[in-house]
C-alpha cells in the first residue's frame, strides 16, 4: 500500500495512475464524459457559471464541478467501467478527458475538498482501487507491471 500526503491534491484519473490509457484524444467541452450513477442526499453541478442540483442519470460534462452536501454522497459513472464516489461535504472538478475505446471519459479529475474513492479497471479488467481525501491517499490493487 502506497500513502501519500498533500494539502491540496490533483490526481490524474487512475486511469492514467496506473498507466491505463490507450489513446489521447481529447474532447469537446460540450460533450458527456460520464453520469451520476448513484446519488442519496444533496448535491450540486457548476457547470459554466450556473448551479444545477445533481439528478441520478444527469451528464457530467468537462469543466464540471460536482459538490456534495455534508450528509450526501454522489457516485461518478464513466464509460470505462470506472467511477468515483464522493463522501460528504466533498468537491472534486473534471478538468481534463480523452477517448478510451470509442468512449470519452475523463483524465484528469481534481479534488478540491473532502473524500474520494474510485473503481478503475485496468487493461485485463482488474479493478483497481484508489481512495482520496484532502490529508492522504492509497493506492491499492495488482501491480500494474504484472
Amino acid at each position: 500500500m502506497r500513502k501519500i500526503k498533500s494539502g491540496s491534491i490533483a490526481f490524474v484519473a487512475a486511469m492514467a495512475v496506473v498507466g491505463l490509457l490507450n489513446t489521447a484524444s481529447t474532447v469537446r467541452a460540450d460533450d458527456s464524459v460520464g453520469t451520476i450513477s448513484q446519488l442519496s442526499g444533496a448535491a450540486q453541478i457548476q457547470r459554466g457559471g450556473a448551479t444545477l442540483a445533481a439528478q441520478q442519470g444527469a451528464p457530467l460534462r468537462l469543466h464540471d464541478t460536482v459538490t456534495t452536501q455534508p450528509d450526501a454522497s454522489v457516485t461518478l459513472g464513466f464509460a470505462d467501467g470506472s467511477s468515483v464516489a464522493l463522501s460528504g461535504s466533498t468537491s472534486v472538478a473534471i478538468e481534463e478527458s480523452t477517448v478510451v475505446n470509442g468512449q470519452p471519459v475523463p483524465s484528469r479529475v481534481t479534488l478540491i475538498s473532502g473524500d474520494i474513492h474510485t473503481i478503475v479497471p485496468d487493461k485485463e479488467g482488474r479493478p483497481h482501487s484508489i481512495e482520496v481525501n484532502t490529508a492522504n491517499a492509497k493506492v491499492t490493487g495488482p501491480s500494474p507491471n504484472q
